[in-house]
């Protein structure tokens, strides 16, 4: 079992609204069937966390296996106009705004 986490890097006071368009765009992939249950979840400076990671929020699930989103026979399901308000929230300021981390999970 795989836990992928993709992380993304948003301007200060931003966090909830932007874990807020996250949880809809997580929720579009799994009606969609492309995805299981996601968590989405952030730390926007008021629970104790090291300093950079601050003000980042995370989408994570599992995958039995780790496919590419660009093969073939997978579409991509339309998530409105919500990557255009997401968009305006991420800070590029010191780095990438968004990146995502793959894990083997230990049974």
């Amino acid at each position: 079992m795989y836990i992928i986490r993709r992380a993304y890097q948003v301007k200060p006071g931003q966090s909830r609204e932007a874990a807020k368009l996250l949880k809809k765009i997580t929720n579009i992939y799994t009606e969609s069937g492309q995805r299981g249950k996601t968590i989405v979840y952030y730390n926007a400076g008021t629970l104790p966390s090291p300093k950079n990671e601050l003000n980042r929020v995370y989408m994570q699930w599992a995958s039995e296996i780790l496919d590419s989103p660009y093969r073939e026979e997978n579409e991509f399901p339309d998530f409105g106009d919500v990557n255009e308000k997401l968009t305006p929230l991420l800070d590029d300021s010191d780095g990438p705004v968004t990146w995502i981390e793959f894990w083997e999970e230990f049974k």
